[in-house]
């Protein structure tokens, strides 16, 4: 049975997708089989993927009870695949007027988290019904936050929907951890921003990763080229801290 994890932030910028695409990686680079999900209606993880979207099945169709879900998974350079699509957009009133509509997701994976140790599902930047799916679907989370002032506070929104989704869709899910992206040691900012989650993490009761990810220019190439960061980049800073989170993650785990 694989381990589900969402990758989650409802604010834009902070390396979710970036965040999500490495740690799959990494773990498929452990000799993990990995599926990674693509909940997010932008769509960046499938195009870094290089899996098809037009005339092919999609998560979209899945989800509209079109197809199995199965037929939607794309095997790809990257790995497995199941393949977002834009026109996620267009489900999200009819699946929340379905009575079970925030499980959709979690059915959907049913049939095919048999086949993997690792399920990765990157998340959109709100907290919609696709996100409420993901974390009921998920048996953990992982937030990606940057160095920033505001970074904090957006924290204690995301706690209130992990605390909701507790008490209503699944009440096993588990924070395994908040990931400071991007980070600059050579800024007050990012130094500052280091030091305090931990402590905001032992008041509200979350895990902080001990490896920070540094801003890395490598990791940016990387997903440009649409090429594995390790195996292109294996000796930068990007690929050794993504390396560092998986043992941390499987720790947790």
């Amino acid at each position: 049975m694989a381990v589900k994890i969402a990758i989650a932030n409802q604010k834009g910028g902070v390396g979710k997708t970036t965040t999500a695409i490495n740690l799959a990686d990494a773990l498929k680079h452990c000799n993990y089989k990995v599926l990674f999900v693509d909940l997010d209606p932008q769509n960046n993880s499938t195009s870094t993927y290089q899996a098809k979207v037009d005339n092919e099945y999609t998560i979209y169709d899945v989800l509209k009870g079109e197809c199995e879900t199965k037929d939607a998974i794309q095997t790809t350079v990257f790995g497995d695949i199941l393949v977002g699509d834009p026109q996620l957009t267009t489900l999200e009133f009819q699946l929340l007027q379905r009575p079970n509509g925030f499980m959709a997701v979690k059915k959907a994976l049913k049939s095919v988290e048999e086949n993997y140790d690792y399920i990765i599902m990157d998340t959109p930047p709100n907290l919609g019904i696709f996100m409420g799916n993901a974390l009921t679907a998920a048996n953990g989370i992982i937030i990606p936050v940057l160095a920033e002032k505001y970074a904090v506070d957006g924290l204690g929104k995301l706690i209130e929907t992990f605390n909701d989704v507790l008490e209503s869709t699944n009440p096993e899910l588990k924070i395994y951890g908040v990931l400071l992206t991007a980070y600059d040691a050579r800024t007050k900012l990012g130094r500052e921003t280091k030091r305090q989650l931990p402590e905001i993490g032992e008041e509200f009761g979350f895990h902080v990763f001990e490896t920070p990810v540094r801003i890395c220019q490598n990791i940016r190439d990387a997903q440009t080229e649409q090429v594995s960061l390790f195996e292109r980049y294996g000796n930068c800073n990007g690929a050794v801290d993504y390396a560092n989170v998986v043992k941390e993650l499987l720790e947790e785990v």
